[in-house]
């Protein structure tokens, strides 16, 4: 005898959320409560056990979902459209926002879109916001994150850019160690193309990092995420005027004249933290790790880090002696071309053929579809009709599941005082901790 379909709680969030929002059809759902409710009936649960997280689980089993998809709903968000995106995935966060997929309606063309939170959205944070997008539109390079479109949905700011698969170098190195000395010569020297081309306009990008370095399923490298960029002290400064007195960067990797002399934007700067980035890349270490940000700060001003070697006895001397090049403390002595590293790594990156390549390409896939991103991110995206009129099953919460641990955050603004510079140095140290910890207390994470 047939009998009567029960919904999994009372008013379930996630069916009437997947209903409204178009994700999914009735007969996907039922298809899928039909099948929890044969195995409950079998013995493997508990037919009032049966929530709607339950249900998610076997929706995202099914692929008729994706894990964040699944979250949303059982949070009851049936708005998935930004403009004419729809909303597929989460991928991460950058300088100034939090990185979704997504997917023009019309064209079926799939993208990177970044949101500016709605938290963070200050007169200063919506003018960085352009900037952004102002320089981003100038450039066009095979090793840079290409600009497609940019605009607004009710108060909600985006900029659209070409969808990399792959991951960050972060996480590559994360999920599989360091990088051979070739690997990581290639994906650095790509990094440094970029910037060179990025520098010869005038333009400084002040947060190169493992994080902002793509490394794509062919296993080429893109250089991300422009959103802290600034025009250099010997060129037009329309766009960096708003950010010119503070310490702005990753404290993992900030240059040492960027935290005694806020005001400067140059070149170099860049260049150090990309002979960190290298580093890290051989090593799978930051320079100076743990400890708080004012300790990271002090030190890269005053201390030298372990030696690359110590960490990775394999490395090449001839790269040892690069990353060295790039990371002397005062700028007047280091390297300060991009080319010139370019040139530097070029022993490796001649001999580095299509099979380095693919198999550099497949490990960057295989990170990318082990990181599992959290329902946080859906605060930056708009509100309106994002909430279902119902209470909510305390059984169908969803839970967390957070991103791979962040890099230190950018550090906050700092503003340069006129005192001798190690005075200048303890003050800086002292003002960036209060500003990040004030930071901390307003992030976007969870609702």
């Amino acid at each position: 005898m047939d009998t009567e379909r029960v919904s999994p709680t009372p008013h379930s969030i996630l069916e009437q959320a997947a209903l409204a929002s178009g994700l999914l059809t009735q007969e996907q759902i039922d298809r899928a409560w039909d099948a929890l409710v044969a195995g409950s009936a079998a013995g493997d649960r508990c037919l009032n056990d049966v929530t709607d997280r339950l249900l998610a689980d076997h929706l995202v089993e099914l692929e008729y979902l994706n894990r964040w998809q699944a979250e949303q709903l059982v949070q009851g968000r049936t708005k998935f459209t930004l403009g004419p995106y729809r909303i597929l995935d989460a991928i991460g966060r950058g300088g100034m926002g939090y990185v979704f997929k997504g997917e023009h309606q019309l064209l079926g063309r799939v993208e990177a879109i970044k949101v500016l939170p709605r938290t963070q959205m200050t007169s200063a944070s919506i003018e960085s916001f352009r900037s952004e997008i102002r320089a981003q539109a100038q450039l066009d390079h095979p090793n840079l994150i290409r600009l497609s479109f940019a605009d607004r949905d009710g108060e909600t700011y985006y900029l659209v850019t070409e969808f990399v698969p792959g991951c960050d170098l972060r996480r590559l190195v994360r999920r599989h160690g360091p990088l051979s000395d070739a690997e990581a010569a290639w994906v650095v020297s790509q990094a440094a193309e970029a910037l060179a081309y990025v520098h010869e306009r005038g333009l400084v990008h002040r947060d190169v990092k493992p994080g902002n370095l793509m490394i794509t399923t062919e296993g080429q490298t893109k250089l991300a995420d422009l959103g802290l960029a600034a025009f250099a002290d010997d060129t037009l400064r329309s766009a960096g005027d708003g950010k010119r007195k503070s310490i702005v960067g990753t404290p993992d990797f900030l240059a040492p004249e960027t935290i005694i002399s806020p005001g400067a934007v140059r070149p170099v700067s860049d260049i150090y933290s990309l002979g960190y980035t290298l580093y890290y890349a051989l090593t799978g270490k930051v320079p100076f790790p743990g400890g708080r940000t004012s300790d990271k700060i002090r030190r890269h001003v005053q201390q030298q880090p372990l030696s690359a070697r110590q960490l990775n006895p394999t490395i090449d001397p001839r790269l040892l002696e690069l990353t060295a090049a790039m990371t002397h403390k005062q700028p007047e002595e280091r390297l300060n071309h991009a080319a010139a590293v370019v040139e530097r790594l070029r022993p490796w990156t001649r001999q580095f053929g299509e099979a380095g390549r693919l198999a550099l390409g497949a490990r960057a896939e295989e990170a990318a579809s082990a990181v599992s991103v959290g329902h946080g991110f859906a605060d930056t995206l708009p509100a309106e009709g994002s909430e279902l009129d119902t209470a909510k099953d305390s059984r169908g919460q969803a839970a967390a599941n957070p991103a791979s641990e962040p890099e230190s955050p950018p550090a906050q603004p700092v503003e340069e005082s006129a005192a001798p510079w190690p005075q200048k140095i303890a003050m800086a140290v002292v003002m960036a901790l209060a500003a990040a910890a004030g930071a901390a207390a307003m992030a976007v994470w969870g609702r």
